[in-house]
């Protein structure tokens, strides 16, 4: 905490400088009262007096903080308690949407009311944002306030805990492969760049992520195992890799199917061999899905080449994540609960699994047959069934007296 005197229009100001929480250095100008001519004296004594009381309550300064100085403050913060892949979103989310909203609105935190932050989000619906994205950007505004409430203890309420975000709509019926579609894909896919991913995704329902983030010591040839805990995302320019993945529950070990096992097999010998041809020009590392010179594969290539490919061969279209969903309509179809495929694609909660509650059609048929055949009189004339049905009735009645 520095400060000096300074002079504006015949009077003595003092102005503060000191760093917020996010370790940028601020300025705040304090009027004196105090006309130049005569006062110096007491100007000087007013600037020690006000150091000595800032540096001692820090909250004083914090007040004057605006929406963005706080965000930038609480991203600081976070950093330590998200994954990579999620500090870099709220970063650029709050770069391109919430900071330069709310910068324009020019507003101290204490000022700010629910008003503005429905306005926010108003602004952004009609944007074309949807319900779902707009959440994000909820977490950086609720979040960095209930910051300023319960750390800093500069506002006494959070203004965003009275603001509804617009009504999610229904989630979309996810677009899958059959069983068919899958096995003409694997077919279709042998020698393709995208071969190993795509085979990945669509066996074990991983995210794009998972699959080009699986390396070969995840591999326990032994005890026929395959660990999922490292992931490979694209960020503007930058492809990230990360020893976490998306949710605690994301993590998760998988068995190593017979025909998986051959693939990748195969498919190390070819990478050793390739190792040996490129010798001194072979990009050394551990990851499964990569080019023949050891290159991993980018992600934003595995969606574009995975589209192109679809054309070229005329198969149906369908996004590379939809691979995940095509297996796990596979096991819902197979008989398989919600609960076991919940732990097969790693989701945290049972919520986003029942997505595919409705995709085995013939249950609900298969339960009314079960119904039927349990209620059925079984070619029992009539007016016996009606006499013995009579019959029950006076016991369950007596048994009830």
């Amino acid at each position: 905490m520095t400060g000096r005197l300074q002079i504006k229009k015949g009077y003595y100001y003092i102005r503060l400088n000191y760093k917020d929480e996010s370790g940028r250095y601020k300025d705040k100008w304090i009027a004196t009262g105090l006309p130049e001519k005569n006062n110096k004296r007491k100007a000087e004594e007013m600037l020690r007096e006000a150091i000595r009381e800032h540096e001692e309550n820090p909250k004083v300064l914090l007040k004057a903080m605006d929406m963005p100085e706080l965000i930038k403050a609480w991203l600081v913060v976070k950093k330590g308690d998200v994954r990579g892949n999620s500090y870099n979103s709220y970063c650029e989310t709050a770069e391109l949407h919430v900071t330069p909203y709310f910068e324009a609105l020019g507003l101290s935190i204490q000022k700010l009311e629910p008003l503005h932050i429905q306005g926010y989000y108003t602004a952004k619906t009609g944007e074309g944002l949807s319900p779902g994205t707009l959440t994000r950007h909820r977490t950086i505004i609720h979040g960095s306030l209930d910051y300023a409430m319960q750390t800093l203890g500069i506002i006494k309420v959070n203004p965003a805990d009275r603001v509804k975000l617009p009504k999610k709509s229904k989630k979309r019926v996810p677009a899958y492969y059959t069983e068919e579609q899958l096995k003409r894909l694997f077919l279709e896919v042998e020698g393709q760049s995208i071969e190993a991913p795509v085979k990945l995704s669509a066996t074990y329902g991983l995210r794009r992520s998972e699959a080009l983030g699986l390396r070969w010591s995840a591999i326990d040839w032994k005890r026929k195992k395959v660990v999922i805990c490292h992931t490979v995302v694209r960020k503007g320019t930058d492809v990230i890799s990360d020893d976490t993945v998306k949710e605690t529950a994301s993590f998760r070990t998988m068995p190593l199917t017979k025909d998986m096992e051959a693939f990748l097999r195969k498919l190390q010998a070819r990478q050793e061999q390739m190792k040996e041809l490129f010798e001194g020009g072979y990009q050394d590392n551990d990851y499964i899905c990569k080019w023949d010179d050891g290159k991993p594969l980018d992600p934003d290539y595995v969606t574009s080449r995975f589209k192109r490919f679809l054309k070229e061969k005329k198969l149906p279209h369908i996004r590379f994540h939809d691979l995940r969903h095509s297996s796990a309509t596979l096991l819902v179809n197979n008989g398989y609960t919600l609960e076991q495929v919940k732990d097969w694609l790693g989701h945290a909660s049972i919520r986003s699994t029942e997505i595919y509650a409705h995709l085995r059609s013939d249950s609900k048929a298969e339960m009314a047959d079960k119904v039927n055949s349990l209620l059925s009189l079984g070619g029992v004339d009539e007016p016996e069934a009606d006499a013995k049905n009579s019959e029950n009735f006076s016991e369950n009645k007596a048994f009830s007296a």
